[in-house]
């Protein structure tokens, strides 16, 4: 490029004007080779190809594209570059005041007009959905292209992410609706040409994340204009107040009665329903979070935080990529600990940054953390939940899973797991426990064959109560048939009841006699000679089913009776009357 001045200056003091337009013209051509950095961003330029110098795209301010002069750049070669006409070079010369338009100084500010540089149809790709969405009414999902004019929704729950030509993204959260008011890109250049409404909710933005530069790229609400000299911000309106967060970069604001202010990253702006621009104010730090498990085993998890000073609320977000752009779920909350529910499998970052009163978000804490949910739990089967095993030891059975290698049960006295725990690992699905009566929880994982567990199965809530109490029959030889069984101790307070059934098979379809009893003896009236089946019950709660000991076979005879009608023994035995 020196070599190029020097050139250009000996070439002007003997050649005149037409040598001058030569040169810069070729100085153009040379510019236009490379691409566009970054300025005022994060301090570099973008990477242009081997021996040429990148442009300096610096976004836009009202009708003007922006352009900050490099060393060896002329009026004509940037009017050559960017215009519809290389002889708009003296209205550049007018507009921004310029005495020698081969002298321009390096990192001036150079206002080109927008409406004199060509354009081309822009193109904007969906490449991330979450949710019900819609774009004109119909469903959204990835890979959709988008044109001019679109109008995009985001219900409850969903998020949609949209990609530009020049890799920028603009990221919906849920409950925000946008109108892509233009969809260009400056010709012969690469830089996009973008503004975009927000009727609703808020949009994030990443702009230009190759390093090429903004052209425009503005965000619009009801009352403020979000110009683009940055790469990370965010808007939002609601009910005509607006604001805007910076992140990384730069931004122009410009409120609908014409304040304007530049915002710089750390820093917060709004605008009021009325339009009236506020002051930048610093952005709330970002919390720390503690850590999750690694790996999560399941798809919900409480992430918590640190409570920042002056915050009012928490945005909590949960993406696949680090930069947050492809939001799986996006929520509000005023404590220090959010619940992330139906999380998939693999590697997901969650994303916490404060609220302040203005509803301005600072720079957020993003953690890594990975999700495992295979092998998937099995389903449980028994003990059934809030069901009731009887006995000292209860058995736990549940489904096989074809890609467990083995399976994993605890048992615990708490919905926790922390107290009374037993464990046990076994290849079955199916294992034994001795339980105290009591109320317990149980739960059941599947492991690979390499030993990783999967997460664990919901737990069951179950009870586990002493076998139910065996009758036995004592025949007297009169009217009645005595049941005895031996005596449960009740709860203090209350009196244990007993129910006794008897019938003629041992399903108990038939039931002969049924009687109640507040004592561990019943009698029932002695029926016909024959095989009967007796069983006893402990009476529970109001509306459960009672759980009856197993049938007990007994055999009914009809003895002889004197005049009495008590029956006659011989020998030491009742006489029957089939003998």
């Amino acid at each position: 490029m020196e070599s190029m001045q020097r050139f250009d200056t000996a070439a002007s003091r003997k050649n005149g004007i037409a040598s001058r337009t030569l040169v810069c013209r070729m100085a153009g051509a040379v510019g236009a080779l490379g691409t566009f950095g970054v300025v005022g961003i994060l301090g570099m330029a973008g990477a242009g190809w081997p021996g040429h110098a990148a442009a300096q795209a610096a976004g836009a301010e009202g009708s003007n594209f922006i352009y900050l002069v490099r060393p060896g750049d002329t009026l004509i070669g940037l009017a050559e570059r960017f215009m519809d006409r290389p002889g708009r070079w003296r209205e550049l010369q007018v507009l921004n005041k310029v005495e020698d338009p081969y002298r321009l100084p390096p990192g001036m500010r150079l206002r080109i007009p927008l409406a004199h540089i060509p354009v081309i149809d822009g193109t904007a790709r969906v490449v991330f959905v979450t949710g019900q969405a819609r774009a004109d009414g119909r469903a959204l999902q990835a890979g959709v292209e988008l044109g001019e004019g679109a109008r995009i929704e985001t219900g409850a729950g969903a998020t949609v992410t949209m990609e530009l030509g020049d890799g920028s993204r603009v990221t919906l959260p849920p409950a925000s609706t946008i109108e892509v008011r233009r969809l260009r890109a400056f010709s012969r250049t690469g830089l996009t040409d973008a503004v975009i409404g927000i009727g609703q909710g808020e949009v994030d933005s990443r702009v230009a994340p190759r390093g090429t530069g903004v052209g425009r790229f503005e965000i619009h609400t009801p009352s403020l204009v979000t110009g683009v000299r940055g790469t990370r911000f965010r808007v939002g309106t609601e009910d005509g107040a607006s604001q805007s967060a910076v992140l990384e970069g730069k931004v122009q604001a410009r409120s609908r009665r014409g304040q304007q202010a530049a915002v710089r990253a750390g820093y917060g702006i709004s605008v009021s329903s009325a339009g009236m621009l506020a002051q930048p104010v610093t952005l709330l730090p970002a919390p720390v979070l503690a850590p999750l498990p690694r790996p999560l085993l399941g798809s919900h998890a409480v992430v918590s935080w640190s409570p920042v000073a002056h915050a009012v609320g928490y945005r909590v977000v949960v993406a696949r990529d680090a930069v947050q752009t492809e939001l799986l779920s996006s929520q509000t909350v005023s404590g220090a600990q959010a619940t992330l529910q139906d999380l998939p499998e693999g590697d997901l970052y969650v994303g916490v940054s404060a609220l302040d009163a203005r509803q301005l978000g600072g720079a957020g804490t993003v953690m890594p953390f990975t999700v495992r949910l295979n092998p998937p739990a099995p389903f449980t089967l028994v003990p059934e939940r809030d069901g009731t095993a009887y006995g000292e030891t209860v058995t736990f059975t549940w489904a096989e899973v074809a890609s467990a290698a083995q399976y994993e049960l605890e048992v615990a006295a708490d919905a926790d797991f922390g107290q009374g725990l037993v464990q046990a690992r076994d290849a079955a699905p199916m294992a034994s426990q001795a339980l105290a009566p009591g109320r317990w929880w149980w739960r059941v994982r599947s492991l690979d064959a390499t030993g990783q567990p999967g997460p664990w199965g919901e737990p069951v809530a179950f009870a586990v109560e002493p076998s139910p109490p065996q009758p036995r029959l004592e025949d007297d030889g009169g009217d009645t048939l005595r049941i005895a069984w031996p005596a449960t101790a009740a709860a203090a307070g209350t009196v244990q009841a007993y129910r006794l059934q008897m019938a003629s098979d041992d399903g108990f379809t038939h039931i002969v006699s049924e009687v109640r009893s507040e004592t561990s003896e019943a009698r029932l009236p002695r029926p016909g000679s024959g095989i009967y089946f007796v069983r006893v019950a402990r009476e529970g709660k109001p509306g459960v089913p009672p759980h009856f000991s197993a049938p007990q076979r007994i055999e009914v005879m009809q003895y002889v009776r004197d005049s009495q009608g008590q029956a006659i023994g011989a020998g030491g035995r009742l006489l029957n009357r089939g003998n």
